[in-house]
């Protein structure tokens, strides 16, 4: 399930003028719509990725064994909230929380979030638009990666007949030279896999116990180096990922995870910070907790003839829009 952080950070880089026109909120709407595809695909599947700081060290197979029990359940419900900075700004900073359903059979999800901005953002928003910020998202990963979006406050810009946004997230990335599906393919449900990845972070260490939804659970955390990413990447995708993430400024990032007593996560918080190619800095914080294991989920798509395609493609010449140095 590692692959499901390469979408997120593909996708938060984001298109530029995929629904026009902007005005006013609007510019503040559609930034909000890419950036909150990185916390829908963040929150779409389980990274199972151990954890770091504080006082005792453990052993590696008891974290790295942690992401396959809690993928064999299935599925659970998930309750999320987090929050994005943009340039170091808090007058640029808008938090969310939501709730859904996860199914890690099919690398899907479906969740509903509400947002939340600085108040004469949030204001301009409300009477632009006549209503809060919010948002319906599903991730359907059983054929590709793609990424449905609804927002009601967005519903005055989009064309007659289409309620739903839709990203083909495979399709972004081969605008950076990244072919998204051929990672899919490399499951790392193994736990030996799982092992080599967590050697790659900055020390697994116990934190404590806490209660989680009144279980109790043991807190792990570690700082995880995005060079893992790279090396669990099918090897002829090594040198493209090598330079997005170069190009995005990601190095590290820290990872958190509870665990129940049964060895399944409770809860896992992320922070990713990370410049998008057009220059802005982003700070992202995103805290999941599961729950309701094994419930039914039935996710679908909406109807095709209600989504409007937004995916950024490739030239016809089949050029990407934006090269990558090396």
């Amino acid at each position: 399930m590692y692959a499901w952080r390469r979408y997120a950070v593909v996708t938060a880089g984001g298109p530029k003028g995929c629904l026009a026109p902007r005005t006013g909120a609007d510019s503040h709407g559609m930034r909000l719509v890419w950036a909150a595809a990185a916390v829908a695909l963040c929150a779409g599947a389980l990274i199972g990725t151990g954890c770091g700081s504080s006082r005792e060290v453990v052993s590696l197979d008891t974290v790295a064994n942690v992401a396959v029990k809690t993928e064999a359940v299935g599925t659970a419900r998930v309750s999320l909230r987090g929050s994005v900075t943009f340039n170091q700004d808090h007058a640029q900073r808008f938090e969310f929380k939501g709730h859904g359903i996860v199914d890690w059979g099919t690398n899907s999800a479906k969740l509903r979030a509400v947002y939340k901005f600085p108040d004469p953002i949030q204001e301009s928003i409300k009477q632009e638009f006549g209503r809060p910020a919010s948002a319906d998202l599903i991730v359907d990963g059983r054929n590709g990666i793609v990424l449905y979006m609804r927002f009601p406050f967005l519903k005055k810009l989009m064309p007659r007949g289409k309620t739903w946004m839709k990203a083909d997230i495979v399709e972004m990335g081969k605008a950076y030279g990244l072919d998204l599906d051929r990672m899919k393919e490399t499951k790392q449900s193994d736990p030996g896999q799982m092992l080599a990845y967590l050697k790659s972070a900055v020390g697994v260490r116990r934190v404590g116990s806490d209660l989680v939804r009144r279980e109790v659970t043991t807190h792990y955390s570690t700082i995880v180096n995005a060079q893992t990413i790279i090396e669990q990447a099918p090897r002829d995708q090594q040198k493209a990922m090598r330079k997005f993430l170069r190009m995005m400024g990601i190095k590290t990032y820290p990872v958190d995870i509870w665990v129940g007593r049964d060895g399944v996560v409770r809860k896992l918080a992320i922070e990713l910070e990370y410049k998008q190619p057009r220059g802005e800095y982003v700070k992202m914080k995103v805290s999941e907790e599961y729950y309701d294991f094994g419930v039914e989920a039935n996710i679908e798509p909406p109807s095709a003839k209600r989504v409007l395609d937004v995916t950024p493609r490739l030239s016809a010449k089949g050029h990407a829009p934006r090269r990558l140095s090396s």
